[in-house]
């Protein structure tokens, strides 16, 4: 297996599923790691270099652990470029809590703009976020993630 080395400082790559869409996200720190999995869920759907990034929208949600947490994250993300037809390429994160009692919160935003006509989707685009083998974990100063998108 391909393993991400710590000068990989943010990023994500494929994994082989037999249905669905899997990936692996890396950061040096928890809100680069809800950045870079969102860079990988959207990676296949559209070729961002091709969106207007005319309109950014404000997410916020909270859950009752990290994993959760990121879930809830994506699938925040995927309802509104489904509600808005929209292609979402850059995420910041501005506040991300992680806490032992109570819940986890997250505060950010994304970027992204019509759906280009000229431009159809690169690849079979996600429908869901699931719970399958999803895992948040810290290893050689680096957040990670593995990933399953029902597509």
């Amino acid at each position: 297996m391909n393993r991400p080395k710590k000068r990989d400082q943010r990023g994500f790559r494929p994994l082989e599923h037999t249905a669905d869409r899997s990936i692996e996200a890396w950061a040096p720190t928890l809100p680069e790691l809800f950045c870079a999995a969102a860079e990988g869920m959207f990676s296949e759907s559209a070729k961002c270099s091709q969106v207007a990034r005319e309109h950014e929208w404000s997410i916020q949600v909270q859950a009752a652990s990290l994993e959760d947490l990121l879930h809830a994250w994506l699938s925040e993300l995927l309802w509104i470029a489904e509600r808005d037809e929209a292609v979402l390429c850059r995420f910041e994160i501005a506040d991300l809590q992680q806490a032992d009692e109570g819940p986890c919160r997250v505060r950010g935003a994304a970027r992204g703009g019509p759906v280009p006509t000229d431009s159809p989707h690169t690849g079979a685009p996600v429908k869901a976020v699931t719970y399958h083998g999803l895992r948040v974990w810290q290893q050689d100063d680096l957040w990670r993630t593995r990933l399953v998108f029902d597509v």
